[in-house]
């Protein structure tokens, strides 16, 4: 009788690369869940406006607050963070004003974690309300607040710098005696 041959055919190979490619599939889906950044949530929590004392000025002062959920070995890092102010419903003006952010936490945090940051803008005089929003009634209305963050998440190892884009649609700027703190959740 003929002994049983050990050498391998065709659907040998192909089963073995089957179960290779099935193994290493595993492999990047366990890393994949293990290192998943967390996730950041952005909202306006909080949105005045005050008139320059003597002058024509007005500054719009509003906290933004982003929360990082995640698993809780995962932490973020805030490299930078800007925040600029749009109105669309004037095209033929200046539509952009950029608004001057506070300090920020600059180490790793845990997640979970919140933070808020405080901004303001100026707007000098009347020439440039009327260039950006039209006039109060406008900012009253609502504007849509841009941020836009950078950040590093660390799941035991920093991964790279992530930017971040998110848009908060009809922020109300109200008078600085009313402190109105409707939230206004932002999305990308």
């Amino acid at each position: 009788m003929a002994a049983p041959s050990k050498t391998w055919n065709i659907q040998n190979y192909i089963l073995a690369a089957l179960g290779g490619t099935l193994a290493a599939t595993a492999i990047v889906i366990m890393v994949s869940a293990i290192f998943r950044p967390a996730r950041i949530s952005f909202f306006v929590t909080h949105a005045t406006r005050s008139k320059l004392s003597g002058g024509d000025g007005v500054w719009l002062n509003l906290t933004v607050s982003a929360n990082a959920s995640g698993q809780r070995r995962t932490q973020v890092k805030y490299e930078s963070i800007f925040i600029d102010l749009v109105n669309s419903t004037k095209p033929t003006a200046t539509d952009k004003v950029h608004a001057v952010v506070t300090a920020w936490p600059k180490d790793y945090l845990p997640s979970p974690s919140l933070i808020s940051v405080d901004a303001s803008a100026l707007l000098i005089d009347n020439s440039t309300i009327e260039g950006f929003a039209g006039n109060l009634s406008n900012i009253i209305r609502g504007l849509t607040v841009v941020v836009m963050a950078q950040v590093h998440f660390r799941v035991g190892v920093p991964t790279r710098l992530y930017g971040i884009k998110v848009f908060c649609g009809g922020v109300h700027f109200t008078d600085d005696q009313d402190s109105s703190d409707a939230t206004v959740n932002c999305h990308s």
